[in-house]
């Protein structure tokens, strides 16, 4: 049975969309046969409540390296074990952003889609989304580490021709030029939404341990990431 030649799980808001655009234009790597970026099922393979075949399915061995990015997949608790015994070979992408901004970016999505302050997605989830690397040292003992490959997005940004090739190279393809590196993803949140007295602030001092372990245990570059240092 097939199954996906690479596999993104995250993080949620911190430019996935954009990135995955840039690494299905080599003509040899691609999404699932329904064209989705984010098939949300990993979780519900896990859940019970979709069979494997039905996301194994859309992975068919037609030449095409084909993958999926479902941002949402870092926080869950059950995709890491799922994704373990779905897609026992790929690499695993993760993507990084700063968690203050990415926090903030997910607030103003939600004012985007008519949700206001307190909106309804438990502010619980957000903040748990930014707890990168205990969610990282979850799916490392899940999938293995080897199997990894963490970016940071203000990195990437600096030079996403190199960064989407590394990743090519991981999956098997020739790295190939890129077009309309700078266009921005259809994803992308409009409206404004202002931080409330002290929160930010509070995110800071919660993130701080975890911004610290990802540069020690994953060499990770996350120097800018204000206040986080």
């Amino acid at each position: 049975m097939s199954s996906p030649a690479w596999l993104g799980i995250g993080a949620q808001r911190s430019g996935t969309t954009w990135f995955t655009d840039l690494l299905t234009q080599h003509p040899a790597v691609g999404l699932g046969t329904n064209g989705k970026k984010e098939q949300q099922l990993l979780h519900k393979v896990a859940d019970g409540r979709v069979e494997a075949a039905e996301y194994l399915d859309l992975f068919p061995a037609d030449g095409v390296h084909r993958g999926e990015w479902t941002p949402q997949s870092l926080r869950h608790a059950s995709a890491p074990a799922t994704a373990a015994r779905l897609v026992p070979d790929a690499p695993v992408l993760v993507l990084l952003r700063d968690p203050v901004e990415r926090f903030r970016s997910a607030m103003r999505l939600a004012a985007t889609r008519g949700k206001s302050w307190p909106y309804p997605v438990p502010i619980t989830i957000q903040t748990w989304s930014g707890f990168y690397a205990d969610q990282l040292d979850a799916w490392a003992a899940a999938v293995g580490r080897d199997r990894m490959h963490v970016m940071v997005y203000e990195v990437v940004r600096r030079d996403p021709q190199a960064a989407v090739g590394e990743v090519w190279r991981l999956i098997g393809v020739d790295p190939v030029p890129l077009a309309e590196v700078e266009r921005a993803s259809g994803s992308s949140s409009q409206a404004e939404w202002e931080w409330t007295p002290g929160l930010k602030e509070s995110l800071q001092v919660m993130y701080r341990p975890q911004a610290e372990r990802l540069a020690k245990d994953w060499g990770l570059d996350v120097s800018g990431w204000s206040g986080l240092h």
